[in-house]
C-alpha cells in the first residue's frame, strides 16, 4: 500500500515540476525554467532566473507582457544572421538584446540545399544525422567564443533572470543549457534528461513544419525528420570534442570559457540554493 502511495506521491511531484519547469508563453516554443535541478553536492538551482526557448518571432502582446514581468537582464540570441533577418524578433525593452550567431554560413548552405533538394526530389545522399553531429562537435571549437560570452553574461547578470534562445530552443540552446548545468554541478544523466525534454516541448511547431514536408511526399519527410527533434549522441559528441580539444571539462571552463574558479563560486552562490 505504502508503496502506491509513494508512486503516487512522485508522479504529482513529477507533474507539478513539469508544469513549473514548461512555460507557455503565447508565440513562443520550448520556453522553460532550469530551476529545481539538484546538483551532486546536494543544492538546487533556482527557479526564475534561467530561461531557455525557441525564437520569439511569434511572440504576441500578451506572450511579450508575461517575458516582461519577468525582468530579465539579458535576451541572447544564437541565431545566425540569416535566420534572424528572415525572422525578426519582437523587440522588449529593457533587457540587454545579446546576438551570439552560431552557424551563420552552415544555416544559409543547409537551408538552401534543403529547398533545391525538394524542389528538385533529389533526396541522394543527404544525410541530416551527419550535418548535425559535425556541428555539435563544433560548438566548443569554432564556435567556443559566443558561448563564453554567453557564460560571461550569466556570470555578470549575478543572478538577475537571463534568457538564451536559438530557433527551436533545442541544439545550440540545449548545448549552452547543458554545459551551465555542468558548471553548476548537476549530474551528467540530468543534464541529458534537460536536453531531451525539446523532443516533447517542440511538437507544436513540428507538427506545422511536418505537415507542409509530409505534403511534398514521404522521401522529403524523412529527409527533414531528424532535424526536427534532438538525440542524446548529439550532445554526447559536444562532451566528448571538449575532452578532445580541452582535455577534460575543468579545463574547457577555465581556458575555453575563460571562467576562474572565482568566477564560478560566484556563479554558483548566486544560482544555487
Amino acid at each position: 500500500m505504502s508503496t502506491e502511495i509513494d508512486k503516487k506521491n512522485n508522479s504529482d511531484r513529477d507533474h507539478k515540476t513539469h508544469q513549473k519547469r514548461r512555460l507557455k508563453i503565447p508565440g513562443v516554443s520550448n520556453y522553460r525554467d532550469l530551476g529545481g535541478y539538484q546538483t551532486l553536492d546536494g543544492l538546487t538551482v533556482k527557479w526564475g532566473q534561467l530561461y531557455r526557448s525557441g525564437h520569439l518571432t511569434n511572440l504576441t502582446s500578451r506572450g511579450l507582457d508575461i517575458i516582461s514581468d519577468f525582468d530579465l537582464y539579458a535576451i541572447i540570441n544564437f541565431r545566425s544572421n540569416f535566420e534572424s533577418a528572415r525572422q525578426p524578433k519582437r523587440v522588449l525593452v529593457g533587457p540587454k538584446l545579446i546576438h551570439l550567431p552560431i552557424m551563420d554560413q552552415a544555416n544559409r548552405e543547409m537551408s538552401k540545399e534543403i529547398r533545391e533538394r525538394i524542389q528538385n526530389k533529389n533526396y541522394d545522399g543527404f544525410i541530416p544525422d551527419r550535418l548535425i553531429l559535425k556541428s555539435y562537435q563544433q560548438f566548443p571549437t569554432d564556435f567556443n567564443p559566443a558561448f563564453r560570452t554567453f557564460l560571461h553574461t550569466v556570470r555578470d547578470a549575478g543572478g538577475k533572470p537571463v534568457l538564451w534562445h536559438c530557433t527551436a530552443g533545442k541544439d545550440r540552446t540545449g548545448y549552452a543549457a547543458a554545459i551551465l548545468l555542468r558548471l553548476l554541478g548537476v549530474d551528467q544523466s540530468v543534464i541529458y534528461q534537460d536536453y531531451l525534454l525539446s523532443n516533447q516541448y517542440v511538437n507544436p511547431i513540428n507538427r506545422q513544419v511536418l505537415a507542409a514536408i509530409i505534403a511534398r511526399g514521404y522521401k522529403a519527410y524523412r529527409m527533414i525528420r531528424p532535424m526536427m527533434s534532438v538525440q542524446q549522441k548529439w550532445l554526447m559528441a559536444s562532451f566528448e570534442s571538449i575532452e578532445k580539444e580541452w582535455g577534460s571539462f575543468e579545463a574547457y571552463v577555465s581556458d575555453g570559457l575563460d571562467l576562474s574558479s572565482s568566477d564560478v563560486e560566484q556563479m554558483r552562490n548566486v544560482l544555487l540554493e
